[in-house]
Parts: C-alpha cells; structure tokens; sequence
C-alpha cells in the first residue's frame, strides 16, 4: 500500500473534514501530515484548526494557521505554511476540523503514508 494524499479548500467552519474521504479509517498503522495555510490571519479573518487522534489526544487544539504572503486561496507555502506530523494506528479515525472567521479560507493537504 502506498501514500493517501489529500487536499482541498474550506471556505466555511468544518466539524470533522475526514468523514467521508478515504481517510476517514485509516487503513494501516503509519504517519499523518498535514500541511495548513490561511489566506490571512488577522483579528478579522484567520482560521484555527484542532486535531483530534483516535486515542483522544489533541495535539492540535484551535491553533491559528499561517497566512500564505500574498494572500492566496489555494496555495500551501512550505515557506510559510504550519505542517506538522501525528503517528496513527490502523483502524482510527482522526478528527481534523477548522473555524474560519470572517472571510478566510484555509488550504490543507493530507499524507497517510504507512509504516
């Protein structure tokens, strides 16, 4: 089995992005990345994400997301960008949801890559 990789653009708070994609269990024990960017980040218009492992642990809890320079829908900077990485075990189900205030939109991707 090889890497899952997934991504897309939140315009709107989302509760729990995973559900529904094939991510939503994960298929083997293995490693996650998530790569984040914002559009922007001010008082006004930012977005926070939580992460919530299948143990309960929540390495990740409203944590404000970098904004890409120049404000861009879209674009991951890895310059720029929040990535970070969690162990998973097979079967679990990660809870990874976003809060956008104001107009933000936060761009994300994915990695599952197995152990």
């Amino acid at each position: 089995m090889g890497p899952i990789i997934l991504s897309s653009v939140e315009t709107t708070t989302n509760a729990d992005i995973l559900q529904g994609t094939r991510l939503q269990t994960v298929p083997a024990g293995g490693i996650l990345t998530f790569e984040l960017q914002t559009d922007f980040n001010g008082s006004a218009n930012n977005c926070a994400v939580s992460v919530q492992m299948p143990n309960g642990d929540t390495p990740l809890n409203n944590v404000r997301v970098p904004a890409c320079n120049p404000a861009l829908d879209g674009v991951i900077d890895e310059r720029q960008n929040l990535t970070v990485s969690f162990p998973i075990n097979q079967g679990g189900h990660c809870v990874f949801s976003s809060t956008e205030t104001g107009s933000s939109a936060l761009t994300w991707r994915v990695t599952y890559t197995p152990a």
